[in-house]
């Protein structure tokens, strides 16, 4: 036998040297790196694996404001049903806020399916819309709303819903916009706490040609439209015109006047004392 056939003979996979319990020294080249000797194929593939996994970067940090996990929502408003992210009502909204983590009924969670929506009492269709344009539209200029109408609106549900924010721009739109009318401006202070609204509307009644009329005294009530009566006997008062000139004191006459209409209201409905 020839030394070639010998040395084939003893690699045959029949032979003894190839049954034998010792594995042979496997040799990996330069996938780890370094020259790697491995007692077994098992092993090898173990350091292949944990060579990859060396290679894979970890996780990167999230952001801590702008990553986000959002959820849609169903509300029903009015009978109609809204489906919209939660993001946006819960970072304006305290109240928004603590909804959404309330634990769940003995039904399960609210506002996951139009069976079961998160119920919004007292808010309308018109001013849930409002809300959710001027959310999803970013709040910025140019302005999402052009009529006084619209911004009421949103001061309506973002004072029910303190969103303080929205609640502010709001104010500061209506105060841009054509003058509301003062028994308008009065409702809405009223209604919305807006009591820096009070006093200058109550100074443009009394100093107002036109005395009240029957539907302003019905929408401002009997103790205002009583007291509106004082005040505009007063500013005309010829005493107290007299007092007016006499002091010649650098206040103008409308400021003179604010401050006799001030003192004839008291001061509790302009602190909310």
């Amino acid at each position: 036998m020839s030394p070639l056939s010998a040395s084939a003979s003893q690699l045959s996979f029949g032979s003894p040297v190839s049954r034998s319990s010792r594995s042979p020294n496997i040799r990996l080249p330069g996938l780890l790196g370094q020259s790697s000797v491995v007692a077994s194929p098992v092993e090898s593939v173990r350091s292949i694996a944990s060579f990859f996994t060396k290679l894979r970067p970890g996780s990167p940090p999230r952001h801590s404001e702008f990553y986000l996990q959002d959820q849609l929502s169903v509300f029903l408003v009015d009978g109609v049903l809204f489906r919209v992210h939660r993001f946006f009502l819960q970072r304006e909204s305290d109240v928004f806020r603590t909804m959404f983590v309330c634990p769940p009924t003995q039904d399960g969670p609210e506002g996951l399916t139009d069976d079961k929506p998160i119920v919004l009492p007292e808010v309308t269709v018109t001013e849930f819309e409002a809300l959710l344009k001027f959310l999803y539209d970013g709040g910025i200029s140019p302005s999402p709303f052009s009529t006084a109408d619209e911004w009421i609106r949103l001061l309506s549900i973002a004072t029910r819903y303190a969103m303080e924010r929205i609640r502010a721009r709001a104010l500061h739109e209506l105060e841009c916009l054509p003058p509301l009318d003062p028994i308008q401006k009065i409702a809405l202070a009223r209604k919305h706490d807006v009591r820096d609204w009070l006093l200058p509307s109550y100074v443009a009644l009394c100093l107002r040609r036109e005395p009240l009329n029957v539907l302003e005294a019905i929408e401002l009530g009997l103790e205002t439209m009583v007291l509106i009566a004082i005040g505009r006997e007063t500013v005309r008062d010829s005493g107290t015109l007299r007092d007016f000139e006499d002091l010649r004191q650098p206040l103008g006459y409308e400021e003179f006047m604010t401050a006799i209409v001030a003192n004839i209201f008291g001061d509790g409905e302009f602190s909310g004392a």
